[in-house]
């Protein structure tokens, strides 16, 4: 099934059609392979985000190198994007490796950056293999940003995205901003927009809190924040964005999650295989509205092996070990089986039922659909 490494296009184009049969079919056992690979050489941060279980204390993992080279060989043949981390920033990696296995297997990295450690020489080694750097803002003020990013210094942070900016441009790098929206923070969303503008940033993703630590009951929206208050909120962001220029995506719960465009999309990429591949996701997406759309293409890989079918990897939702197993027989285990007949079916795993990852797009049954290029406001 695996194509020569220099027949990338041929084995994506492939790889691509086999996720729409293996949907379509509904199959349990799927001919394809999962482009987006999150995979943890550590769990190390330097931060202790409130919104993040690193501030519920977790003990230190590292996978092995040897391992770790075992088990990338047998998914890096299939991917495009590497985000090299789990729940930790990806600078505090083994930089060099990294790049060396994105050279290796034609693949880019997505990161996820607190922006903390991102010096010249850093940005120097990894902008080669680096398509897309989102960097995690979650407040324009900086009492706000350092209390809910443990252990940051705001200007510090500022000054090092301000420094990054041209050089990614120059690199052909995509840069994105992101925040995670909670009870201290939803009124600072307008903010944000001015912040991401004033940085020479056009694109920012609003992510509502979802339940990764013991903090979530109090920090979360639902029950701390009207739906009326939050509609005015989001208003204004809609406003902002368009006075600003600033491309806008919230991934919030209905009916207030929408994608405010007001950019074109960029002509040209240094990663096209993977920028037709999340065409191809949206398009799938919208045709099997009861799947998640994480869950179709991507995986988790912690330090100490365990296989997840999303970015959150909560223990009920492990599918195996790559230290105990080969990543295929997981890939097709019966554990991924069941889980994709639950997807499949409707009948969802209970931790699924509540994550507005699954449910907060707006073609997600019992969602309102609005018709294109409408906001479920208009």
């Amino acid at each position: 099934m695996t194509l020569p490494r220099d027949q990338k296009i041929p084995r994506e184009s492939e790889n691509v059609l086999r996720l729409a049969e293996d949907l379509s079919h509904g199959r349990v056992e799927w001919l394809s392979r999962p482009t987006e690979l999150e995979f943890g050489f550590n769990n190390t941060c330097n931060l202790l985000c409130v919104m993040c279980h690193q501030a519920d204390g977790i003990a230190p993992l590292e996978m092995a190198p040897a391992a770790a080279r075992t088990v990338l060989d047998q998914v890096l043949p299939w991917a495009l994007h590497l985000t090299p981390s789990d729940a930790s920033e990806p600078l505090m990696n083994d930089i060099d490796a990294i790049c060396a296995y994105c050279a290796e297997h034609d693949v880019q990295m997505l990161l996820y950056c607190n922006a903390t450690l991102l010096d010249e020489p850093t940005f120097d080694k990894i902008a080669p293999h680096t398509h897309r750097i989102w960097f995690s803002v979650d407040s324009p003020d900086p009492a706000m940003f350092e209390r809910l990013r443990a252990g940051s210094d705001f200007n510090e942070v500022m000054a090092n995205i301000a420094a990054a900016m041209p050089r990614a441009k120059a690199a052909g790098i995509e840069v994105g901003f992101n925040a995670v929206i909670m009870e201290p923070n939803w009124t600072d969303m307008p903010g944000l927009v001015d912040l991401v503008a004033d940085l020479g940033g056009d694109t920012l993703s609003m992510q509502e809190l979802l339940p990764n630590s013991t903090g979530y009951d109090e920090l979360k929206l639902d029950g701390h924040v009207t739906d009326e208050d939050l509609a005015v909120v989001v208003e204004a962001v809609e406003m902002k964005a368009r006075a600003r220029g600033v491309n806008v995506s919230l991934h919030l719960r209905q009916p207030f999650g929408r994608d405010i465009r007001v950019l074109p999309e960029p002509q040209g990429s240094k990663a096209p295989l993977a920028k037709i591949r999340e065409l191809h996701m949206e398009s799938l997406a919208r045709m099997h509205p009861g799947w998640c759309s994480m869950a179709m293409n991507y995986v988790k890989i912690t330090p100490d092996g365990k296989v997840f079918p999303c970015c959150r990897g909560p223990e009920e939702l492990e599918m195996g070990n790559v230290l105990q197993k080969p990543f295929d027989e997981i890939w097709n285990g019966l554990r991924y089986q069941e889980f994709r007949r639950q997807m499949s079916s409707g009948e969802y795993p209970d931790v699924c039922r509540t994550c507005v990852v699954l449910t907060g797009p707006a073609h997600f049954p019992g969602n309102r659909e609005s018709p294109a290029g409408e906001s479920p406001q208009d």
